[in-house]
């Protein structure tokens, strides 16, 4: 393993003061392809093994330092906090994950235009009331309310006796 195969990052994580926020402006930064590399980074020795990972070369990483992304202090502040990487690629996907949702409103099967908007009408408006009913077979009581009031005065009774 030569040198440029590895990343210049602090093997020990984030230095002090350095927040959440810091890592939010650098990965804002960044493609998603970029962040797949950084996320990738985290599980690998060198940076030509995390490029293989995600399906780049490594000359691509290079070029990305060289032309000044911040990777290798996206890789380090990372060790900060792996849920804010994840927060940020969720938001990035949330308006093409939208588009995909939207086109299936104009999908030429029917059950897939009324499930995608029940969806959409449960979102904005939530979900109709639903009854709820505990029966037994056939629609009926569980325990007819007559037996249950027996077997509760039977209940008390025992219960006074103990006294």
């Amino acid at each position: 393993m030569t040198g440029s195969d590895r990343s210049v990052t602090n093997p020990v994580g984030p230095s002090p003061g350095e927040t959440s926020d810091d890592l939010k402006r650098v990965l804002a930064q960044l493609s998603v392809e970029q962040v797949r590399f950084v996320v990738a980074r985290q599980d690998h020795v060198t940076d030509k093994e995390a490029a293989k990972a995600v399906g780049v070369s490594p000359g691509t990483v290079k070029n990305w330092k060289y032309n000044g992304y911040p990777i290798d202090e996206a890789v380090r502040l990372m060790a900060l906090d792996g849920v804010i990487v994840a927060l940020h690629l969720r938001r990035k996907a949330l308006a093409r994950a939208m588009l995909i949702k939207h086109d299936g409103l104009e999908s030429r099967n029917e059950r897939i235009r009324q499930s995608t908007a029940t969806e959409f009408i449960e979102w904005e408006l939530g979900k109709a009331m639903q009854p709820q009913q505990v029966t037994g077979a056939e629609g009926k009581d569980l325990i007819p309310v007559d037996e249950l009031l027996a077997a509760l005065k039977d209940a008390e009774k025992l219960l006074g006796e103990d006294e």
